[in-house]
């Protein structure tokens, strides 16, 4: 997707994952822990924090298709970005996806954004597996557009 902002300004964007929910509207929240704040506070299960990778985030998705209302939720690894260049994550609990977002300058004030994500259709959605894959690339492809237009007017 061409974004008409410099590479860096929709890094930024999108490296500040709670706004997430203002372009991809089924994603309902993304809230971030970090190893200083309230993480110390918080058990998760199996799960090691890593003091040179401590972001984790809890993600959150309502939606409704296929005639049925979809919620599920995951803790995702933020694993260490590439400044103006990528940010991927893995899911650690819950929904089971990692993807990746990258960044290429095609000029001083505009970039392509291009995302990638793979994930484990969930079983109460294994009847419409063979619709999920076009429904949600058009998803995601209209969450880019909203994107665009949202890194406009983005403020870090």
């Amino acid at each position: 997707m061409e974004v008409d902002v410099p590479v860096s300004v929709a890094y930024n964007c999108y490296l500040d994952r709670e706004a997430i929910p203002n372009w991809m509207p089924f994603i309902s929240t993304v809230k971030i822990y970090k190893i200083d704040d309230e993480i110390s506070q918080i058990k998760f299960t199996n799960i090691e924090i890593l003091p040179d990778k401590p972001d984790l985030s809890r993600w959150s998705l309502k939606y409704k298709a296929f005639g049925r209302d979809i919620e599920f939720s995951w803790l995702a690894r933020n694993m260490q970005p590439i400044p103006n260049q990528k940010i991927h994550w893995r899911s650690l609990e819950g929904l089971p996806n990692k993807g990746a977002v990258r960044f290429f300058p095609k000029g001083p004030s505009t970039c392509l954004v291009e995302l990638t994500v793979s994930y484990e259709v969930p079983q109460l959605l294994t009847p419409v597996a063979s619709a999920l894959k076009p429904f949600l690339e058009g998803l995601l492809e209209r969450g880019l557009e909203r994107f665009a237009r949202f890194a406009k007017s983005y403020k870090s």
